[in-house]
């Protein structure tokens, strides 16, 4: 049984893209093209509302799937924003 088998055809598709977002951000961040953290929060949650739009789902799984990405990609990003330097906004 194959990675594709066992998550379904639409979990698996959200799993690589999540990966594949992680990676992305993670190439803007290192040359510079995001360097805030406000802004690479909303550049992920641009590009997965545009993913999640495309797939065929209810308002509430597309809710979770696109928190899901979020959560994913942010969490894999934390350590190359304490290492490159990311700016934050203060209140």
């Amino acid at each position: 049984m194959t990675v594709a088998e066992f998550f379904g055809g639409v979990e698996y598709s959200v799993t690589q893209f999540a990966v594949q977002l992680t990676k992305e951000t993670e190439e803007k961040i290192a040359k510079r093209e995001l360097f805030y953290k406000d802004q690479i929060t909303r550049y992920i949650d641009h590009r997965a509302t545009l993913f999640i739009q495309s797939l065929p789902l209810t308002l509430a799984v597309s809710a979770v799937m696109k928190k899901e990405i979020k959560t994913h990609v942010l969490f894999k990003l934390k350590p190359v924003m304490n290492r490159h330097i990311v700016f934050h906004v203060v209140n």
